[in-house]
């Protein structure tokens, strides 16, 4: 009796043991996960489907594993020493990441050029590329749970529900890799940094395993190994073939609505609460908690085998039904950003309070339920104290002290975005997350061939979230929208409930009730009419805690998985262009900024061969460049929906020279991935893509990107990028000036009439404006309509916007170290992304950082026009005392403006009168000089 005690606490301790490294087995593969991906769109793109290729290979080798490894585990004597090897390849694959994608990126250019591929062979590219890399680490990680499963069968007959526990804490253990991945290891490690981290995770865990295994001894004796040998021999099916068809068919169709759900609400939750790194980190943190959250639930109060069925049916049936019921709930969910960073503060605090007094709440009634008592055992009681106190002290005292930090702010944007998500999710994830280990449990009933089993249904599931991704992104989004993405999604599970339902009902009559809850389910999902969504009331909150664009007309809103929600606000006769809710130009005020994209990089501009356009927009920038002599310009937009709506709604600002001008060659695709495929040296490359702190959209100011654009331009070509000044910290600002630094030997910053806008002029060689060039630019008709409506005289006035060029560029960024405390060559890099993680910081300051901005950048700021930057071909004295007063009154010197053109004598004279009166009429009289 004491030996079967010592024998079951030592099973138990070994349990736990194992329970622990597979919880850190799930964390390690959501971070190898989210690197993977990350550096594949770095070679393929940040377009859709380029991310759909590389989730497909994931999954698939997280399936193929599952199915081959299963098998052959099943031959195999059952032991821990297997899973340690998976584990411990794993760990060391992933380690040499970083050098198989350099690979991996010279032979995606080399293979496009030599097979001259078109879009469906470069996709195929993709996939076969992707999956030689992917598919090793995640046909490995795809045979860990038929290891586990092989294990545990071996120990005790009935084992699924301890294996369920397994599958929850492994879900729960990537929820954390998200987690910690999202908020700490990259943005602190970066890329190597957080693959050394995961890939000693992986490596711990198979020596931990070996030595579990070593200590253990011989863990079955020779004739239950030769059982287990002779299993496969021996008849598996106790089940019919039909119902193993349909438990088959319900794990793949239960895969593909999970995926399909997660793709929609990524989608949704993009427009609703943000579309940062950390909301997608939040948003997939969520449903990874749901999921193993399910599988706890599925482990601990469906453990009995009579519970299974009901609990799949059951699941279902309420899967569908709170799909349906938590509709209207989503266009709430702006209203709470609409008051502020402080307003969010107060809803945080709200929220955590409900969230105490639930959890003191549940701690008394379950005593109260298990104990038969009232009073509440000693540690629970401190539990109810320490919430409760820790609540009030957070709430009254410690608040306001905290609110000094810029990191506050921060932190309460992110939890508000995390509670709107949790509330929105949680409940729908644990009823997805019950499906698969209930389903898991039925299909793998008996101890005969576990591996093989587990692995089926566990392969047949991953195969069908590879098809209700694509299916949901591609198919359903672009055509039916969210809403009934969402409804048809809640229909597929309602109406496996109701098969579940009609399956149960002639096994077990008393369960009767469940078939007409899954026909109401599936008959409001049905039948019941939704309006759906008002586009003015679902966008643009989250992005900087304001109103957003509630009192416009929505006169366009497309939906796809690319670009998410483009639309375009109305207002008289002022149209705004708006991806995800968030500004992207106009028809009025937007165009003089936008206009400055192509003109101020012209001036430095010496041939006009080639030119590229990132970033189509409302289109203006593209039409001012088109104005430009240039032979050929490309351009490259991400989001096809914008290409539409600049076509159907902007015309007036863009002229439709993607259409009309037969020099103009428009692309749908990634900016960075279109320069990487290129050959072409361009002369301009100018860049006008979203708000740095967009997901993604950081990958455009790393150093590799500003390689790259260096490689592509020709001997004088010249790069031009905007910056937006607005919630932008000035550390960050330093970082962006440091890291084109790091590659362009010649960098000029300008800003605009508008102060929110910075102009990052960089080129391998001395800018130098030539006289000839501007005044033929001055006298062309579409240029100077455009300068007319800039309110410049001549092309000249846009030099006195300079702030920053050579010697007081070198300065302001030679601050880096005393500002950042960064090192002075640092730079923001692909495998240090360093912008990504931190510029989602300045959305939620309480101040506006244009200020603070501005006075930085004023400090260095050239007295003068800079000697170093010569205007050639250069006519006269008379010329250059024009060009120096027109510089000089943009700059807001007009005493010496007037001075310069008082000075010009000789035929220039009454060219220079006239810009005298000019100034005159538009200067007050306090003005020194004007009189």
């Amino acid at each position: 009796m004491h030996m079967n005690k010592e024998l079951i606490s030592q099973r138990d301790c070994s349990t736990t043991i194992l329970q622990v490294l597979f919880f850190l087995s799930g964390a390690s593969s959501l971070i190898f996960e989210t690197i993977f991906t990350r550096l594949l769109t770095y070679t393929f793109g940040n377009t859709a489907y380029a991310v759909s290729t590389v989730l497909a290979s994931f999954l698939g080798g997280l399936a193929v594993g599952a199915f081959v490894l299963g098998g052959w585990l099943d031959r195999r004597a059952p032991s821990l020493r297997f899973y340690g090897g998976l584990e411990l390849l794993i760990g060391v694959y992933c380690l040499f990441i970083p050098s198989l994608f350099g690979w991996l990126t010279e032979s995606y250019v080399a293979l496009y050029y030599r097979l001259q591929l078109g879009t469906a062979g470069l996709t195929t590219l993709r996939v076969g590329l992707s999956s030689i890399l992917i598919l090793v680490p995640s046909f490995l990680m795809g045979g860990t749970l038929p290891a586990i499963a092989r294990f545990l069968a071996a120990r005790r007959s009935d084992f699924q529900s301890e294996l369920d526990r397994f599958y929850a804490l492994n879900t729960l253990g990537a929820a954390s890799g998200v987690l910690i991945s999202t908020y700490a290891l990259i943005p602190v490690l970066g890329i190597r940094g957080t693959i050394v981290i995961a890939s000693s995770i992986n490596i711990l865990i198979a020596i931990a395993s070996n030595i579990r295994a070593l200590s253990q001894g011989v863990v079955f004796s020779k004739s239950e190994e030769q059982e287990s040998r002779a299993s496969l021999q021996q008849p598996t099916a106790t089940m019919p073939r039909v119902v193993s068809g349909i438990l088959l068919l319900s794990s793949f169709l239960t895969g593909a609505v999970a995926l399909g759900y997660e793709v929609v609400w990524t989608h949704v939750l993009g427009f609703l609460v943000g579309n940062t790194v950390y909301a997608f980190g939040l948003m997939l943190f969520t449903v990874l908690a749901g999921l193993g959250l399910g599988a706890h639930i599925a482990a601990n109060h469906l453990s009995s085998p009579s519970r299974w069925l009901p609990g799949l049916t059951g699941s279902q049936v309420a899967l569908g039904l709170t799909v349906f019921i938590s509709l209207p709930l989503w266009p709430l969910i702006p209203a709470l950003f609409a008051q502020g960073v402080s307003g969010a503060y107060n809803r945080d605090l709200l929220a955590m309070g409900v969230l105490v007094m639930a959890r003191i709440t549940y701690v008394f009634l379950r005593n109260r339920r298990e104990n038969r008592t009232r009073v509440l055992p000693r540690y629970r009681t401190y539990e109810a104290h320490i919430l409760g106190i820790t609540f009030a002290v957070f709430a009254a005292g410690v608040m306001p002290f905290l609110w000094k930090y810029e990191t506050t702010f921060f932190l309460a944007g992110e939890l508000l975005r995390f509670l709107c998500v949790f509330g929105l999710l949680i409940v729908p994830a644990i009823l997805m997350g019950l499906s698969f280990p209930l389903l898991l449990n039925l299909y793998s009933r008996g101890s005969h061939q576990v591996g093989r089993r587990i692995g089926t249904i566990y392969a047949v599931n991953t195969a069908g979230t590879v098809l209700g991704s694509l299916a949901a992104g591609f198919l359903l989004l672009p055509r039916l929208g969210s809403v009934l993405a969402l409804r048809s999604a809640g229909m597929t599970n309602a109406a496996l409930g109701l098969v579940f339902a009609l399956v149960l009902l002639r096994q077990n009559p008393s369960r009767k009730w469940l078939l007409p809850a899954a026909a109401v389910s599936l008959a409001l999902l049905l039948f019941v009419p939704y309006r759906g969504w008002d586009i003015r009331k679902v966008t643009g909150t989250y992005a900087y805690f304001d109103p957003g664009w509630r009192g416009q007309q929505i006169v366009f809103a497309k939906e796809d998985i690319q670009g998410g929600l483009t639309s375009v606000a109305q207002i008289g006769s002022i149209r705004t262009l708006l991806s995800n809710g968030k500004f992207q130009g106009d028809n009025a005020e937007e165009i003089i900024t936008q206009t400055r994209f192509a003109l101020i990089p012209a001036l430095f501009t010496q041939q006009f061969d080639r030119a590229l356009v990132i970033g189509l927009g409302t289109g203006n920038t593209l039409r001012t460049v088109a104005h430009l002599p240039f032979r050929r310009v490309d351009a490259v937009e991400l989001a096809p929906q914008v290409v539409e709506a600049a076509r159907q709604w902007f015309s007036d600002v863009n002229d439709r020279v993607f259409d009309h001008d037969l020099r103009v060659k428009l692309s749908v695709g990634d900016g960075r991935n279109f320069l990487l495929l290129s050959r072409e040296r361009y002369d301009m490359i100018t860049i006008e893509v979203t708000s740095l702190w967009v997901s993604g959209e950081a990958d455009l100011y790393n150093r590799e990107f500003y390689e790259l654009c260096r490689s592509h331009l020709s001997e004088h070509g010249v790069l031009q990028q905007w910056v937006a000044l607005h919630h932008l910290r000035t550390r960050d600002l330093l970082v962006i000036l440091n890291t084109a630094a790091q590659v362009f030997p010649l960098i000029a910053f300008f800003q605009g009439a508008n102060p929110g806008h910075g102009l990052l002029i960089a080129s391998s060689s001395p800018l130098q404006p030539d006289y000839a060039r501007i005044a033929a630019f001055d006298e062309d008709a579409k240029i100077n309509q455009d300068l007319q409506l800039m309110g410049l005289p001549s092309m000249w006035s846009l030099l006195g916007e300079l702030v920053l060029y050579d010697h007081s560029y070198q300065q302001a960024i030679s601050s880096l170290p005393a500002m950042t405390g960064l090192p002075r060559d640092f730079s923001s890099t692909d495998l240090r992304p360093y912008l990504e993680y931190q510029v989602p910081k300045g959305i939620t300051l309480s101040y506006d950082t244009v200020k603070p901005n501005s006075e930085f950048l004023q400090r260095f700021r050239i007295a003068s026009f800079p000697p170093e930057l010569a205007i050639t071909n250069l006519p006269s004295e008379n010329e250059r005392n024009l060009i120096f007063g027109y510089i000089a009154e943009r700059r807001g010197d007009f005493t010496q403006a007037l001075s310069r053109f008082k000075t010009v004598e000789g035929p220039d004279a009454n060219r220079a009168q006239r810009e005298m009166l000019r100034v005159h009429d538009t200067l007050p009289n306090s003005v020194p000089g004007t009189d």
